[in-house]
This record gives structure tokens, C-alpha cells and sequence, in this order.
């Protein structure tokens, strides 16, 4: 096997892994939507990045159906964002969740050109180090303010019948 086949695997088992230790399940309702809001955003940003040569992805789980990192994208990346949006802090201060939102895109920005560079799993095309960070960090601002958006009224999650119930 080779070495990126191990890496993607590894990606699968931490992402469960992840699911499973790092999000409550008090909150896993509100991870598993974020996971999913984080998948339909960057499935429509990541679509045109790969048509047009932003990204690639010479090592692939499905190469004849897609260009596209499904692993990567479509797993990991929406795992890491549903740990960041269940744990952030709503009532700490704006230094702190820009911070805290800073640190969760550099990390993950990191992550990437390490698997850019030494491994190939990803390749930059005329997507340099930084536009990568902002295209991360697009990505969790937009699938943020869908997941706040959705999750704003609280009266949709209510368990009890209001109409006739005593």
C-alpha cells in the first residue's frame, strides 16, 4: 500500500475517532449539521477550484469518476469543522473567538502544505500557501454563519406539542 493510501486511512479512523471523543452528544445534533453545511459549501467552492487548475489531487479514492480529494474534503475537513463549531464560544469575547477561529484555519492551512509538499495527496496549482489559508478560512466563515443561521431559533428544536398539549 502506498504511503498516501495509509494517510487517507488514518484521515478516515481520526475522523471517527473525532466524532466519537471530541463532540458531546448532547451536541452531536448540532456537530453532525454542521458537518453537513461544511460538505455542501465546499463542495460548491471545490468544484470550480479543481476545474480550473486551482488544486488537484494526483492521488485519489474514485480517479476515473472525480477529480476531486473526496477524502479530504468531503470527510476530514467537515469533521474538524463540526469539533471547531460545536466547541467555540459564544459568550467569550471578540478577540478571543477571532483567535480562536484563527488558530483552527492556520492549523488546518498547515496541515494542507505539509500535505501539499511532502506528499501526494494535494497540489497547489496557481493556489499559493496564503490563498489556501483564505480559502480555508472562506470556508469556515461561510459554513459558521449558515450553521448560526440555522441554529438562531430555538423554538424549531422543542420536543413538546404546543397546540393542545397540557
Amino acid at each position: 500500500m502506498q504511503l498516501e493510501h495509509l494517510i487517507l486511512l488514518a484521515m478516515w479512523m481520526f475522523g471517527f475517532l473525532g466524532l466519537i471523543l471530541f463532540i458531546p452528544s448532547k451536541d452531536r445534533r448540532r456537530g453532525f449539521f454542521a458537518f453537513l453545511m461544511f460538505q455542501a459549501i465546499i463542495w460548491l467552492c471545490d468544484m470550480p477550484s479543481f476545474q480550473f487548475g486551482l488544486l488537484s489531487a494526483p492521488v485519489r479514492e474514485f480517479p476515473k469518476a472525480t477529480d476531486l480529494a473526496v477524502t479530504i474534503n468531503y470527510f476530514f475537513y467537515p469533521v474538524l469543522f463540526s469539533i471547531f463549531y460545536v466547541h467555540k464560544s459564544v459568550k467569550s469575547s471578540l478577540y478571543s473567538r477571532f483567535t480562536y477561529f484563527l488558530v483552527w484555519t492556520s492549523t488546518i492551512t498547515l496541515f494542507d502544505i505539509v500535505l501539499e509538499r511532502y506528499i501526494d495527496l494535494l497540489e497547489y496549482g496557481l493556489l499559493p500557501w496564503y490563498g489556501m489559508w483564505i480559502y480555508i478560512g472562506f470556508l469556515f466563515y461561510v459554513s459558521q454563519v449558515c450553521c448560526n443561521w440555522f441554529f438562531k431559533d430555538k423554538a424549531l428544536f422543542q420536543t413538546e406539542q404546543r397546540w393542545g398539549a397540557k
